[in-house]
């Protein structure tokens, strides 16, 4: 195969992914510390693909720790309005997390993640 050949693969494969079908936009929310034991809030911030708030949705996310075995930690979120949805979850350990997220919004459902990262206050 020439250079030529695989350049022009190479750019549609990158179109093709740039043209998913990823229909929404989260903005994660979260503090940058928490109390081990204690519910830390959790915020994600949904917006459709012209930038407005779904409202409405079903949303539920999935916390586990990179790196880790840990167990996944299921979040209920509760939409509080404009796009806005919260909920709580409890870290029992600093480190680097991923939140899976589903959205169910009127029958189209969508997958995403969000990665942060969080410090325990007692090590502060």
């Amino acid at each position: 195969m020439n250079k030529f050949t695989v350049l022009i693969i190479s750019l549609s494969l990158v179109l093709l992914a740039s043209c998913s079908s990823n229909n929404f936009e989260i903005k994660l929310s979260i503090p940058k510390s928490f109390t081990p034991g204690q519910s830390t809030p959790i915020q994600f911030t949904i917006l459709d693909k012209d930038g407005k708030p779904v409202k409405g949705a079903k949303v539920s996310a999935e916390l586990d720790m990179d790196m880790m075995s840990h167990g996944d930690v299921s979040i209920k979120m509760q939409e509080t309005g404009n796009g806005v949805y919260t909920g709580k979850a409890t870290f029992e350990m600093e480190g680097d997390y991923t939140a899976a997220i589903t959205i169910d919004d009127n029958g189209e459902k969508w997958k995403g993640e969000k990665r942060f990262s969080i410090v325990s206050n007692d090590a502060q």
